[in-house]
């Protein structure tokens, strides 16, 4: 007899856990789909992916102030590592994240906490030709952390801006 009330608090416990729970986010972070295979969870995964689905203050990952990922050309998804990405926000305050390997960057929200708007611009020492090149972003970040909320043009859609780059052509 004892067991049926233990059960049912355990159950209402366990109701009033998930009932806090965001859906719409919940539902966000699980369209990410699963871990490309062999990569383990960390600065060089999901390059590409809206970082701040997860790394945006509801979790499951650390909270980030400002993070994205830097391709080589508009259209072809190659990382281009090595861009130091100039942030500077509305109070003058810089920071200066350089891409990995898979073309991410980040940095924690411990690190910064950015006074709205940002300016950003991307710098890189052309290994091939030896030439720096640079580009300022024209509109600003206004509260996003994360570059793929906007820059999500991957699948080509007019309406949607291209992923970061630079051209180097």
């Amino acid at each position: 007899m004892r067991a049926l009330p233990l059960a049912l608090l355990a159950a209402l416990a366990l109701a009033a856990g998930t009932s806090c729970a965001n859906p719409v986010h919940t539902d966000a972070v699980a369209a990410l789909g699963d871990e490309a295979p062999g990569v383990k969870q960390g600065p060089t995964h999901r390059p590409g992916q809206p970082c701040s689905t997860c790394h945006g203050g509801e979790g499951p990952g650390p909270d980030f102030a400002m993070a994205g990922t830097i391709y080589e050309t508009r259209g072809v998804a190659k990382a281009l590592p090595n861009v130091t990405v100039t942030l500077i926000d509305a109070n003058g305050d810089a920071r200066k994240p350089v891409s990995n390997e898979v073309g991410n960057f980040y940095l924690r929200a411990e690190e910064w906490a950015p006074t709205y708007p940002v300016f950003a611009s991307l710098s890189y020492a052309d290994p091939a030709t030896g030439k720096n090149v640079s580009i300022d972003m024209i509109s600003r970040i206004g509260g996003n952390r994360g570059c793929a909320f906007c820059h999500h043009g991957a699948d080509n859609e007019p309406s949607h801006m291209p992923p970061v780059f630079l051209r180097l052509k």
